[in-house]
């Protein structure tokens, strides 16, 4: 990009040259609008151009006109060759396509993007299967994509809102499953490319520690030649050459650091070579390994795949189309998860079969099975599992063999439940009496409940407690007032 390309520039110092205001010469630090208008420039493919700009029919405040950039390919004239060339002329296209790539404007441009370190590994080159546009990223809560061009537009709802980690599992599964031991040598290419780009970069620096000193030798000379008389002069002069001397200084230290410090690009021995082309099966691994940062992972994947299109044809199935680049198209399927039963497409079947299994007498591991092979999911698996099925099992009342902990009824004593109901009143007031301890009672060990004798005298008493003609009763002792 251009702004990693202007971030190499000043880290090595490096100047670019521009004319001033009197045609001269001047090297100036770089900036991105610099770079950008001479990578853009067809001049340095040796190439002269006319009608790349076109007029809108409008004017500015100041009476100059409104102009639009043409695309290349409704450029007037193009002559190739007629200047000496820095790069060909395919170079300039490639170069071109790649800043139009870089260019993240995602609907008006339709550009990938250059890749960037979020989470989701098909920024840039999703597409909505639905209406046709360009999907944007969120990663609010989650990592998603977004269809959002017509709320954008229109004021209309989301067009499509899906989760990006599952589709991303499955682009990249269908990716391992597609390189071959043919595009592992392009690790070779990109070594060559990096070893001509060091010595590019070396050689710049060379020309402009040359540049420097004659620069320097130049002020020299111009100091020499002054009248000493022309203090003014002289010292505007001597200025200058010390300035001119620092900066050679700066330039040839600067080359000496990158030199020493600069990496030469490993070379292959043909075993070593043999090797490299057999980690084929192994890509997975490296694909994990801690040093494959996000950019490096969505730049290796748009290396095959042109774009991708998704569309959610039901809640919980999500059709992938791979476009890879040369034409071809590939598609799979991604199941993600929902957050109820009756989200599911097939709910209502899957529920009516799962009651009819459960009142056959079959366990809910066993109906969950049956389930699963029958192509039924749970809402957040892939397969149906025994809990769901118990829930919804429980939920309609179909019960089998269960048992209880503790028998409802116990021979010669009445529970609080049971008690409450004979006396026609909540259980609320017989607990609130037993905390306050008007009733003294002590729970039963075994049957882990309060237990009241089941007699005549127990529900007399608590009538007269009730009516407020004694205020105190006492089972433990069996005596009452």
């Amino acid at each position: 990009s251009v702004g990693k390309l202007l971030r190499s520039f000043r880290h090595r110092g490096l100047a670019v040259p521009r004319l001033d205001r009197f045609g001269e010469v001047v090297w100036r630090t770089p900036t991105d609008s610099i770079i950008s208008r001479i990578l853009k420039n067809p001049a340095y493919a040796g190439a002269f151009v006319y009608g790349r700009t076109r007029s809108c029919g409008a004017t500015y405040a100041n009476g100059k006109t409104i102009t639009t950039r043409r695309p290349m390919e409704e450029w007037k004239v193009i002559v190739k060759d007629r200047y000496p060339a820095y790069i060909g002329w395919a170079d300039f296209e490639r170069i071109q396509a790649m800043l139009r790539d870089n260019h993240a404007e995602y609907v008006r441009n339709r550009t990938r993007g250059v890749p960037r370190d979020g989470a989701a590994l098909l920024q840039g080159i999703v597409w909505c299967g639905r209406c046709g546009h360009k999907m944007a990223v969120e990663y609010k809560n989650a990592n998603r994509y977004v269809c959002n061009f017509l709320q954008r537009s229109q004021g209309g709802p989301l067009c499509q809102h899906l989760p990006a980690d599952p589709i991303d599992a499955q682009v990249v599964a269908a990716f391992f499953a597609t390189v071959s031991q043919e595009e592992l040598e392009a690790w070779q290419r990109a070594q060559d490319t990096r070893r001509q780009t060091e010595d590019a970069l070396d050689r710049a620096e060379a020309q402009q520690v040359e540049r420097l000193r004659y620069q320097a030798l130049l002020a020299e000379r111009q100091f020499n030649r002054v009248d000493p008389d022309n203090r003014l002069v002289a010292s505007e002069l001597e200025h200058r050459w010390e300035a001119a001397l620092r900066e050679l200084r700066e330039a040839e230290e600067a080359l000496t650091l990158h030199r020493a410090s600069r990496t030469q690009p490993d070379a292959l021995t043909s075993e070593e070579r043999d090797n490299f082309l057999a980690l084929g099966s192994q890509l997975p691994a490296i694909w994990h390994q801690a040093g494959m940062d996000r950019s490096q992972k969505k730049a290796l994947l748009r290396c095959l795949i042109e774009k991708v299109i998704l569309h959610r044809t039901s809640p919980e199935r999500i059709d992938i189309r791979i476009v890879w680049r040369g034409g071809e198209v590939s598609e799979a399927q991604v199941e993600p998860k929902v957050y109820a039963l009756h989200a599911l497409s097939r709910a209502a079947d899957m529920q009516a079969r799962m009651l009819e299994l459960a009142r056959q007498g079959l366990t809910d591991a066993e109906v969950a099975n049956v389930l699963t092979s029958e192509g039924y999911r749970s809402p957040r698996c892939h397969h149906v599992l025994a809990r769901t099925v118990q829930v919804f099992r429980q939920r309609h009342r179909v019960l089998r063999g269960a048992s209880r902990t503790h028998p409802r009824h116990i021979p010669g004593w009445l529970t609080m439940s049971e008690l409450a109901r004979r006396l026609q009143v909540s259980r609320g007031w017989i607990e609130h009496h037993v905390r306050n301890g008007t009733i003294v009672i002590v729970r039963d060990v075994a049957a882990k409940r309060y237990l009241f004798p089941d007699t005549k005298k127990t529900i007399d008493v608590l009538k007269k407690l009730r009516l407020g003609k004694i205020d105190h009763i006492n089972f433990v002792t069996s005596t009452s007032k």
